[in-house]
């Protein structure tokens, strides 16, 4: 018998585990980062039920818009390429499709990587990179010496309101908000980009929340004045993703743990901080610690009645826990690609599962179901 020698595979791959009585139940949305662009939608039991084929490769991820469509960011493999990890990371392509796939809109943004989301009035919200000028390149603090983009360039986070014509209807840029020196990137990170976002989103009051990376740190902005309300640092969370509000105001956010000062065992948690005072009001890891673990991607949302879905995105691996942190849903992704563009490093070498995030929807949710 010929051993398969993909080490995740080998451990079994789609439902794992189902608990119908205390699971949210529903319908898991998911996206293979190493795949051609398939985008899955499954049942509680890991049955597929719908799924797109996108022609263009996944910038990241897909979600689910309230009308039932599906909102994709997609990868322009004929972008320029900023630096070596930018062609894992950007994406360059934004598109609502129709159930059957069909291009309802779609608008591009040749800067844009990781992360964009609709507003409620329509328009979008997007990540993108613009290079620093050489005199706040040089107050760029941490990361590894040496590490910048060719030319000495670092390229900096900036956030776009971005309508489906292609106007940019409001900027907001990290060096012009943001003391270089109180926000460092951490030694592990190279200089080519700063700080790193890989999360955008609305809040209730029309601000927006941003979460970097590489420097561990989340913040709150002001769409007034650009000005930052409330920033989380390092000492709550490290290198984290996807922090977003919840009902009432507090933050849920995937902290991967990868460089924690506090251990020297790296693990994953999830965290629901109150933004205003720090105060860790919930949290998940698992018992051990070291047996959940994700260092780069993944995700963590709230669903009615309390539970949480959490993607451990690195190995493709989607659980819903309850408020106790009993595991009654578990879901490993089946389907293993490998990168085109972007090898060479490390974490883009090898036949892999995962997923940049995933979404749990109710059946009402997906009204063409």
């Amino acid at each position: 018998m010929t051993v398969d020698q993909n080490t995740l595979r080998r451990r079994g791959v789609g439902l794992r585990a189902h608990d119908p009585e205390r699971s949210f139940g529903g319908y898991t949305l998911y996206t293979p980062i190493a795949g051609p662009g398939e985008v899955f939608l499954v049942d509680i039991e890991g049955k597929a039920v719908h799924t797109w084929n996108p022609p263009h490769p996944p910038g990241r991820h897909a979600r689910l818009l309230p009308n039932g469509n599906l909102f994709y960011q997609g990868k322009d493999t004929g972008g320029p390429t900023l630096f070596p990890i930018w062609d894992v990371y950007h994406g360059g392509i934004l598109q609502e499709l129709a159930p059957d796939g069909s291009v309802v809109r779609e608008v591009r943004h040749p800067f844009h990587h990781h992360d964009a989301s609709v507003l409620r009035n329509g328009n979008l919200l997007v990540l993108g990179v613009e290079p620093l000028a050489p005199a706040d390149a040089a107050r760029v603090r941490g990361g590894i010496p040496g590490s910048e983009a060719a030319g000495g360039v670092i390229h900096g986070d900036v956030v776009y309101e971005l309508t489906w014509d292609g106007e940019v209807v409001w900027r907001w840029a990290a060096i012009e908000h943001l003391d270089p020196e109180q926000v460092p990137l951490d030694r592990h990170f190279a200089r080519e980009h700063w700080p790193m976002a890989n999360t955008v989103g609305e809040l209730a009051d029309g601000g927006v929340v941003v979460g970097f990376r590489s420097a561990s740190t989340t913040v709150a902005v002001d769409r007034a004045d650009g000005s930052v309300r409330w920033r989380i640092g390092p000492d709550a969370h490290s290198q984290q993703h996807y922090p977003h509000e919840l009902p009432g105001g507090n933050i849920l956010v995937f902290d991967n743990g990868t460089y924690r000062d506090t251990t020297s065992v790296p693990y994953s948690r999830v965290l629901e901080i109150d933004p205003r005072t720090g105060e860790e009001v919930w949290s998940y890891e698992d018992n051990p610690p070291q047996n959940f673990y994700s260092p780069y991607m993944s995700s963590a949302q709230r669903l009615p009645g309390g539970n949480t879905f959490i993607a451990e995105g690195s190995f493709g691996r989607l659980f819903e826990v309850t408020p106790d942190g009993d595991v009654v849903w578990e879901y490993v992704v089946p389907e293993f690609g490998s990168f085109g563009r972007g090898v060479g490093l490390e974490s883009s070498r090898g036949a892999q599962n995962s997923v940049f995030r995933a979404y749990r929807y109710a059946a009402e949710e997906i009204p063409w179901l």
